[in-house]
């Protein structure tokens, strides 16, 4: 939403307010996932489809229509969770493919957040970042603005780590028991 955000505001077609201080800490939120991952691409779009915002290789991959088909996605998966009483908030969906997978969650009631990683990342590993951020993009969009500017919820230096420094203090700390 970078370059076509409103000077003040942008209202979503499902009726949600992203202020600037809201933008700027999704963003970061996003620019976060895709470098703890790391990430091909990380997508946020609201339950509408309309795209909010992208970081990431975006190639030739129409982020507009992309968006769309995430939004329906979730929508198809979270009707087929009711039907089978199976539902749960913040659920994923997974797609393996050869090169890559995809990760389709829930952030909140109002957006879906599509993150592509390699196939040879970990997928426990994505799932649990892309979980952590889901939940955060959600109270960022539920809080007031003037909170959203000094908001702890993005990465402190801990939850910066990658996955090597992780494996290594997990290590570390079991030799130290």
């Amino acid at each position: 939403m970078n370059q076509q955000f409103l000077e003040s505001y942008c209202r979503l077609q499902n009726g949600i307010t992203i202020f600037p201080s809201h933008d700027k800490a999704i963003d970061q939120v996003l620019a976060d996932l895709v470098s703890q991952i790391p990430a091909h691409l990380v997508l946020l779009t609201d339950t509408t489809g309309q795209l909010i915002s992208a970081q990431g290789n975006r190639g030739k991959i129409d982020l507009v229509a992309l968006g769309v088909l995430v939004a329906g996605e979730l929508a198809a998966s979270q009707e087929i969770a009711r039907l089978t009483a199976e539902h749960q908030d913040y659920q994923m969906i997974m797609r393996e493919g050869q090169r890559s997978h995809i990760f389709i969650s829930e952030a909140g009631r109002h957006l879906a957040l599509l993150t592509k990683v390699s196939h040879d990342v970990p997928l426990g590993w994505v799932r649990m970042l892309v979980q952590r951020s889901a939940r955060r993009l959600a109270d960022i969009i539920a809080m007031p603005p003037e909170e959203a500017e000094s908001s702890d919820l993005v990465l402190s230096q801990d939850d910066k780590k990658g996955l090597p420094d992780l494996i290594g203090d997990a290590l570390k700390n079991l030799w130290l028991e």
